[in-house]
């Protein structure tokens, strides 16, 4: 990423803006779609102010929030700290092979990335970063606008179907819903027993 690029992430953090809110309606899709069980363990790429890391530490994720912005790390912990130690978050860029892998592997039972993927360098590399991450039967949920349901400016925050092809191919199971209709989509895909 441009120091441009995350000046401009660091600063929208930093000012606490956020982007689309967690609602009850979110996490009710979420838990159907991926049930949460005890001692679960999850990693938020992209957490932004925190809001959906706290979502899953509430559903009883033992959850690890990640960004490559140190403001959205800080208003994280800031925002947050009640929830630790089921809550931690620490600054690490995913578009960097080398952070992620400092990360345990076939560590989480759960990868999500909300409203991130479209800025990811790499789709391809991104989805081989989640499935070495992921527990055996582990699941990532990807969140994320579609290019042909957005206007012509704001296409560059959604993925194509080309890049969809990549990030849902070599799954064990996947599936998807909407968070409402034509908005939204969230793309939840497993990994197999012995990926």
């Amino acid at each position: 990423m441009s120091r441009a690029a995350l000046t401009g992430w660091e600063d929208r953090f930093a000012a606490g803006l956020g982007f689309r809110r967690v609602d009850s309606t979110e996490t009710t899709l979420l838990t159907t779609a991926v049930p949460a069980r005890p001692g679960a363990r999850a990693l938020d790429v992209g957490c932004g102010l925190g809001t959906y890391a706290a979502a899953l530490a509430g559903l009883g994720y033992d959850t690890l929030a990640v960004d490559w912005a140190d403001a959205a790390v800080a208003a994280t912990r800031d925002r947050y700290a009640d929830l630790e130690p089921r809550l931690r978050a620490r600054r690490l860029d995913f578009d960097d092979g080398a952070e992620v892998e400092r990360l345990p592997r076939a560590a989480f039972d759960l990868v999500t990335m909300r409203l991130v993927l479209a800025f990811m360098t790499d789709k391809r590399a991104t989805a081989e970063r989640v499935r070495r991450l992921l527990t055996p039967g582990g699941v990532w949920v990807v969140t994320t606008p579609l290019t042909g349901r957005l206007p012509e400016e704001r296409r560059r925050i959604g993925l194509t179907p080309e890049e969809v092809a990549v990030v849902t191919e070599g799954w064990a199971e996947g599936a998807w819903y909407d968070l409402e209709p034509n908005g939204v989509r969230c793309f939840v895909l497993r990994a197999g027993s012995g990926h």
